[in-house]
């Protein structure tokens, strides 16, 4: 079904989008504010980084917009930044997937982290909807880790069992 792709914080950063025909050269799906139909009954939506869409003094509502229409089937949203869990769930996200936050990377800092992103790391439930925010398989700053070790985690989807 493909391989898809949000950008990050660092695709922002003085850069133009120079790297998303990278991306498409190894054919890897770039979602930019946009969702597309995978299969019938499954769309994959994808925003551009929050925090930087933040940063820049945009007041866009980037999780709305992309969501703007309702869909019939399962909606995953890619989203760089693990924010706006709360309206990507009443926007009818049924599955969020995140990054950004690289679990706290090194001890203490993740208290400091959690206070900017309550959703730090793993699974959470937010109004009905199942959120993932991976810490990643690198680091940013220091290249180490302290007790927040790197992962790569696998999704494994499965259709609602009728009640």
């Amino acid at each position: 079904m493909g391989v898809w792709a949000v950008l990050g914080n660092h695709e922002f950063h003085g850069r133009d989008d120079g790297i998303v025909p990278l991306f498409r050269e190894a054919g890897i799906t770039v979602l930019r504010n946009e969702r597309v139909m995978v299969r019938p009954g499954l769309m994959m939506a994808g925003v551009d980084d929050l925090t930087s869409n933040h940063r820049s003094g945009s007041n866009a509502d980037l999780i709305s917009r992309t969501l703007d229409t309702p869909s019939s089937g399962a909606t995953i949203l890619l989203s760089h930044t693990p924010w706006s869990a709360d309206r990507s769930a009443k926007a009818g996200a049924g599955l969020m997937l995140c990054g950004h936050t690289h679990g706290g990377q090194i001890w203490p800092f993740g208290y400091i982290v959690k206070r900017v992103y309550p959703l730090l790391s793993g699974r959470y439930d937010v109004d009905g909807m199942t959120v993932i925010v991976s810490r990643g398989a690198g680091s940013w700053g220091p290249p180490m880790r302290l007790w927040h070790p790197g992962e790569i985690i696998r999704v494994t989807l499965r259709p609602k069992k009728e009640a």
